[in-house]
């Protein structure tokens, strides 16, 4: 994978100013599925004139093709193998904003299962890494989710912030959100993405130790934002 190439690529698209405001400011989110984190990094987004990345969407994209072309999605050297064809293929329109694939496609049953596969994968984590940390880079200032970002990503980044909320509701709202299954089902897939992402080996799902933690079951998207909004002010990050 030649990253050199990816990295002038990318800057040629993202070439933007960034008189008036702090370079290289990133926000990192991250939790479990369905805790809020999409819902709220979008918002906060528009807010505040922020790039938005779903890291986590890149990891979706392989599973999807992995299985697309009837390869094992937890073999580690067909799975890297993939990922670099398709950051050869898709040079000007990388893996990270790729348009090519819906929702539909890489949020499907199988895909949600496979993703985990695809995650553990160190080498794959190694690449997904250094391809968020350049588009980030060229961004400036982003809001970036994922499941390791506080902790692996941007591990100095200067807030940090994790959500959660209980497997109940978060299965609640993925029912609501993508339909297609009893609620049994969808909790039951809840907890065994929680299982898989707190015990792999490699970037476990674990609250950065300088990140707080926003228990969102009970709260409503403007209350979240508050909340996130006035920790920002507190460790003096500004956003305009």
């Amino acid at each position: 994978m030649d990253l050199m190439a990816l990295d002038h690529s990318l800057e040629h698209k993202g070439k933007h100013s960034l008189d008036g405001v702090s370079p290289h400011l990133v926000v990192a989110v991250d939790g479990p599925a369905a805790a809020g984190k999409t819902t709220t990094c979008k918002a906060l987004s528009r807010r505040f004139g922020l790039g938005y990345l779903e890291s986590g969407r890149t990891y979706r994209i392989i599973a999807f093709e992995a299985l697309r072309r009837g390869l094992p999605p937890d073999n580690p050297v067909n799975v890297v193998d993939l990922c670099d064809e398709l950051l050869r293929e898709s040079r000007e329109q990388d893996l990270l904003t790729s348009g090519r694939y819906g929702s539909a496609d890489l949020r499907s049953p199988s895909v949600n299962v496979a993703v985990s596969d695809v995650a553990r994968i160190h080498e794959l984590r190694k690449r997904v890494t250094e391809l968020v940390r350049l588009w980030a880079r060229h961004q400036g200032r982003c809001i970036v989710e994922g499941r390791d970002i506080g902790t692996v990503v941007f591990p100095a980044a200067p807030v940090k912030f994790y959500l959660t909320a209980s497997p109940e509701e978060r299965a609640r709202r993925r029912l609501g959100q993508e339909g297609g299954a009893s609620y049994e089902e969808v909790l039951a897939d809840v907890v065994r993405r929680d299982e898989a992402d707190m015990s792999r080996a490699v970037s476990p799902l674990v609250p950065a130790d300088d990140a707080i933690v926003i228990d969102t079951t009970t709260m409503d998207l403007e209350e979240v934002l508050a909340r996130m909004g006035a920790a920002c002010e507190r460790r003096s990050v500004t956003f305009s």
